[in-house]
């Protein structure tokens, strides 16, 4: 039984195409294989850990002995910019190792740049080094794969040497010795030599070269599967995939076996390196330790509501006319000054606009009652929300910009009309706050701010800073506080049906076609995909038909697919995988006094800071979201 601590998923495809298979679906391959668990290490980005974190809470009963560490394989360099970018893996031991991920995930994609037409998402040592020094023991390192300093520098000194090379020998092994060094500095106990079980020319060179580094500096050695797609049949997809991206890169050798493996399958690939059975035995009792160092814990956290500040209001005894009323009353002698500050102005606004009545207490009794009702289920206080927005509102008026919220649910609420968040009174118009929220409603509610488009991002850049002004103090890195304090939500942008027809065609290669299906071909077969109500057909549904939902095969796709051998398993391979990364249109998270408390951050390809978790998985993870169109 072994750990493996190197996988990928369809989140490794945010800035080029990498992987295939759901975090679901990788993990559901462990167990199946029998593994103790695994770490997910996508290329630069958290964007998979809440579903995978997700999925761990439905298995563990029935698994309870498998663990799913959450990883990150970073690109580590001395200097930014770079010509090489080091592989290194880094797992979370815990939730301190976790939020350290997300800071040094954030900090290499707001120094991201452009290089050879890739973005290019760079860690530099010293800051990996500072932000382990601050709360040291709380990761555990790897040495990645060939990409990785010791795998890059084993080939370049294995050619120096065949050439005579001194120099370049020299420089080659003094990168080796220093690296292993510095990662003892900074990881101590919880460095590890990572070996994969390839059986390319490079990676058994660089598999017996990491033995004999291993020994020298009497290091464990752990393999692992570098899982890019889950069974050796998928290949084909995989390849394709690759293919499908007109970069320059490598899709043979170093893919070849970048499979999830059994233990038996690394047993007879590492023999291939002169490893015999025992000592991969042995490399998998070090992977239990890493198993047995990582600890199991929950991302998911009740939302927490953007502090802004109040005045903090004596504790007073309502008017004699409120006390009727159990919800007011209470909010009056509240420990919690964002209830009194809440309560005192929605009476105050009564008293000057003449609204000050039995009708209009009975409603702010009602929503007091739905909102505590509420605010317990979630755990968070209901309160605080119209009066964050209130106050963010006051500021988007003060930017120059009309201010309109006024569509959907929102004006349903008489407490929103009192903080002046809206602008029509729900009692006269008629429209009860059930509309807008009730006792079983399971959210905080939503509501859309309109603005002008031309104040949009200064309104934006207003509140960031305003919002970045509240980080605690130790967040000191200042690129934190400039950018961080209110970001966009991301999107992740799949392949649909079509798109994936389109992709597999680009992708498909044979001896009649090495650089792939004509895209005239590839566009009359995606034409023949049926749309009904908005939305395409799947591709097994195109190809094979859907009785349950009345779809009949359409022959003329079907005809046209059969023509290139194993094009269908390309197709149903690639469609749904996630192929970019984007904005929310509206979707804006204003962040606490710690921002890397819900997620990490990352940039789109126009270098907008968004999050790196999509709307839904954010909001689980504890963030609120304002919409601001």
């Amino acid at each position: 039984m072994r750990y493996d601590i190197h996988n990928h998923t369809r989140y490794s495809n945010l800035r080029l195409r990498d992987a295939l298979a759901t975090p679901k679906d990788l993990i559901d391959k462990a167990i199946e294989l029998g593994l103790a668990g695994i770490s997910i290490t996508e290329h630069e980005c958290l964007s998979s850990h809440v579903k995978a974190n997700q999925y761990y809470q439905e298995i563990k009963e029935k698994h309870p002995n498998f663990k799913i560490g959450l990883g990150d394989e970073i690109y580590l360099v001395s200097e930014r910019p770079s010509d090489v970018h080091y592989h290194f893996i880094l797992t979370a031991i815990d939730k301190i190792g976790y939020r350290q991920l997300k800071e040094i995930s954030t900090i290499a994609w707001l120094n991201s740049y452009m290089a050879r037409g890739l973005t290019r998402v760079d860690t530099l040592m010293s800051d990996l080094e500072e932000i382990v020094r601050q709360a040291p023991g709380h990761l555990i390192a790897s040495s990645a794969c060939i990409g990785g300093c010791l795998g890059k520098n084993i080939l370049d000194l294995t050619a120096a040497e065949k050439t005579g090379d001194k120099e370049g020998a020299e420089k080659a092994h003094n990168n080796i010795v220093n690296f292993i060094l510095w990662c003892k500095k900074v990881f101590g106990d919880n460095f590890y030599i990572e070996v994969q079980p390839g059986i390319s020319r490079e990676q058994i060179i660089v598999n017996q070269r990491l033995l004999s580094i291993a020994n020298c500096f009497e290091l464990k050695m752990i393999p692992s599967s570098d899982t890019h797609y889950l069974r050796p049949e998928d290949r084909y997809v995989h390849k394709s995939f690759l293919n499908s991206e007109d970069k320059e890169r490598e899709v043979d050798a170093f893919y070849q076996d970048a499979y999830l493996h059994s233990d038996e399958e690394m047993i007879e690939k590492f023999a291939a390196s002169g490893f015999d059975k025992l000592f991969v035995e042995k490399m998998f009792e070090n992977s239990m330790e890493v198993y047995d160092k990582i600890q199991m814990y929950s991302l998911a956290h009740p939302q927490k509501v953007p502090n802004v500040e109040v005045p903090d209001l004596p504790i007073i005894e309502p008017p004699q006319e409120v006390k009727e009323y159990p919800n007011l009353t209470r909010m009056y002698s509240s420990s919690d000054k964002i209830d009194r500050y809440w309560i005192n102005t929605c009476i105050n606004r009564l008293k000057e606009i003449n609204k000050y009545n039995k009708i209009y207490l009975d409603e702010l009794e009602e929503e007091a009652d739905v909102k505590t009702i509420v605010g317990n289920k979630l755990g968070t206080n209901m309160f605080a929300y119209p009066v964050c927005l209130a106050h963010y509102i006051n500021m988007m008026w003060e930017c120059g910009s009309s201010v309109g919220v006024g569509r959907g649910s929102a004006c349903s609420a008489l407490n929103h009309y009192l903080l002046q968040i809206t602008s029509l009174d729900p009692i006269e118009w008629k429209m009860p706050f059930f509309r807008y929220m009730n006792r079983d409603t399971d959210g905080l509610g939503d509501i859309d701010i309109d603005v002008c488009s031309s104040k949009v991002g200064l309104i934006l850049s207003k509140i960031r800073e305003d919002r970045g002004k509240k980080f605690a103090d130790y967040v000191k890195n200042p690129l934190f506080r400039k950018e961080l304090g209110a970001t966009y939500v991301c999107t992740f942008g799949t392949e649909s049906s079509k798109s994936a027809v389109s992709t597999s065609f680009r992708g498909y290669r044979s001896e009649e076609y090495p650089h792939g299906i004509d895209v005239d071909i590839a566009q009359y077969a995606s034409s023949l995909i049926p749309t009904e109500r908005g939305f395409v057909w799947s591709i097994s549904d195109v190809y094979y038909g859907n009785p349950d939902k009345d779809r009949k095969p359409v022959a003329a796709f079907k005809n046209v697919v059969d023509e290139y051998p194993g094009l269908l398993d390309i197709m149903l391979g690639i469609e749904g995988c996630i192929s970019r990364r984007g904005r929310h249109a509206s979707g804006v998270l204003f962040n606490n006094e710690d921002p890397f408390e819900f997620t990490a951050y990352m940039r789109t390809p126009s270098g907008e800071v968004v999050t790196q978790l999509d709307l839904h998985d954010a909001e689980w993870a504890g963030a609120v979201k304002m919409d601001l169109k």
